[in-house]
């Protein structure tokens, strides 16, 4: 393959990725559980990381879901995220995770004291537009 072959496909992946998009169903407020009575409370992202498309997906035009499980530290920050669930297995898994490491919620109180929340979960969905 000569150099103008190895451009005409790198510009077409950048476009492809420029026009991609990713949707989260994961926007604002989420719920977990606080306690051993299991107590429903609220946790609110304040920030969110997008996932890379992972190139094979994108190329082959795959569009996908992973929901993904994990507990929110007293200070925000997202603790031991793991896959609950993913469509196409072994696909977008990687990436999610990666992405949701990062993401910031509000430090959760209940009861006017700071608690960790267990066991909150999001949608991470990958689509193209």
């Amino acid at each position: 393959m000569n150099w103008k072959s190895t451009f005409k496909l790198s510009f077409l992946f950048i476009i492809c990725v420029m026009f991609s998009s990713l949707s989260f169903s994961a926007k604002g407020s989420l719920e977990g559980y606080v306690g051993e009575d299991r107590t429903v409370i609220s946790v609110t992202k304040v920030f969110d990381s997008a996932p890379t498309y992972p190139r094979n997906a994108l190329r082959m035009g795959r569009e996908g879901y992973v929901l993904i499980e994990f507990d929110v530290d007293t200070d925000g920050s997202v603790l031991d995220p793991y896959v609950v669930e993913s469509e196409p297995t072994g696909v977008f898994e990687r990436s999610a995770i990666k992405a949701v490491r990062k993401w910031l919620f509000s430090p959760p109180v209940y009861k006017d004291v700071s608690v960790k929340v267990n066991d909150v979960r999001a949608r991470v969905t990958f689509a193209l537009d």
